[in-house]
């Protein structure tokens, strides 16, 4: 009987791309929610769990040769105090909760890896290259993604290969930045952002999940890796591709840094911080990125 995979975070943006892909592949998936479903498709099962209470149904372990770990609240809200205790919390219960289901496995039971999401806000700002050696960040974002990842890196004792995927900014039509953005854009009236010479590290959702396929295939992938296009651009320049490809004017002034932080508070951070990271460890893993220009990305997604 062939094995499944089991995802966290199954019915999110990318977890959904990720699980459509493999059920394509004729891959059995698990996909453990809070709010579990029958299954339209003999290949998918749906298990319930709720990390808030560190409960999670143990049969969904059954069989399973890899876990992908996608679990998060949405980084793009406001900072209050509650907001971030769930951001933190929503990744360090989650991974805590696996962590403690496999260990209750007996060994020979146990997946062989878990390749789990985390992000490149673990780098600081700057207009110098980053690579997955860089110095990390000061502040809450940077806080999060290294207890996030270190969860995750003690399924390395218990014998599971990890590895650790550090996301950009993912264009999407359908959600993130970009799924805020263009209703606005095809009204004519984007813009760009604070000074909008900041690096933009952008990628594009398929080679996203193109690339927990390869982590999850590939046998020597472990660590972390930076999932961003090869070709970082100026917040300016990114803006301006977006009107573009909305086949829009792009003439209204920057919006100024002082009025994102009235509006967001300290997460407009996320916007404003310059990241120009690298994805050189990836690509000569093997990895081939399918989208390495953002205007081809952009006219591919709009």
């Amino acid at each position: 009987m062939q094995k499944s995979i089991l995802i966290t975070g199954g019915t999110g943006l990318i977890g959904d791309a990720i699980v459509n892909s493999l059920l394509e592949q004729n891959q059995p998936v698990k996909v453990l929610t809070r709010k579990p479903k029958v299954s339209k498709s003999p290949l998918l099962e749906y298990f319930k769990w709720n990390p808030n209470a560190m409960e999670i149904d143990s049969n969904a372990f059954s069989g399973v040769k890899a876990i992908i770990h996608l679990a998060g609240a949405p980084v793009a809200q406001r900072w209050t105090d509650r907001a971030k205790a769930s951001i933190l919390n929503s990744r360090v219960q989650t991974t805590t909760l696996l962590r403690d289901a496999v260990t209750s496995l007996p060994e020979g039971d146990r997946p062989s890896s878990c390749i789990s999401a985390s992000a490149i806000g673990i780098y600081p700002t700057g207009s110098s290259w980053l690579n997955e050696k860089s110095e990390g960040a000061k502040g809450f974002l940077a806080d999060v993604v290294r207890a996030w990842e270190a969860g995750v890196a003690e399924l390395n004792t218990l014998g599971l290969r990890t590895a650790h995927l550090r996301i950009g900014l993912v264009l999407s039509p359908n959600g993130g930045m970009l799924g805020k953005l263009l209703p606005v854009f095809k009204m004519g009236l984007g813009s760009a952002v604070g000074s909008g010479r900041q690096w933009q590290s952008w990628v594009h959702e398929t080679d996203v999940q193109r690339a927990f396929e390869w982590a999850l295939n590939e046998p020597d992938a472990s660590g972390a890796y930076n999932v961003v296009a090869p070709q970082p651009v100026s917040n300016q320049a990114l803006s301006q591709a977006i009107a573009e490809a909305c086949q829009r004017p792009f003439w209204a002034p920057r919006v100024p840094a002082f009025a994102l932080q009235l509006a967001y508070g300290e997460m407009s951070s996320v916007v404003l911080s310059s990241q120009r990271v690298t994805s050189e460890r990836i690509t000569k893993a093997g990895f081939a990125f399918q989208f390495t220009n953002v205007d081809a990305a952009l006219s591919d997604l709009i």
